[in-house]
């Protein structure tokens, strides 16, 4: 006795390519992923912000020399100013 190939599992027998793209939006609109990158780089700053003052921080309380925090606090200021000033600024009429 013989037996039939089952056609209907063969790949070759399929209609449809094993890899279909979907044809719509992959990463949303322009201004989304920007808000999302904005969003991003302003947790990595203020977090790196963070981490320098307390290590400074640190270091000047072991040593008694607070001159590494006013280092980093002169540079860094000027950086958490601006980002406090875009999110907490006025509002901008963008219309």
């Amino acid at each position: 006795m013989r037996v039939q190939p089952d056609k209907k599992h063969h790949p070759a027998s399929q209609k449809k390519k094993p890899f279909q793209p979907a044809i719509g939006k992959d990463f949303g609109s322009v201004d989304e992923v920007e808000a999302r990158t904005r969003d991003f780089l302003a947790r990595v700053i203020a977090l790196g912000v963070m981490i320098m003052l307390l290590v400074s921080g640190g270091y000047g309380l072991f040593t008694g020399n607070y001159v590494p925090v006013v280092g980093v606090w002169s540079v860094t200021a000027p950086i958490i100013g601006a980002l406090v000033t875009y999110y907490f600024g006025p509002k901008r009429d963008t219309e």
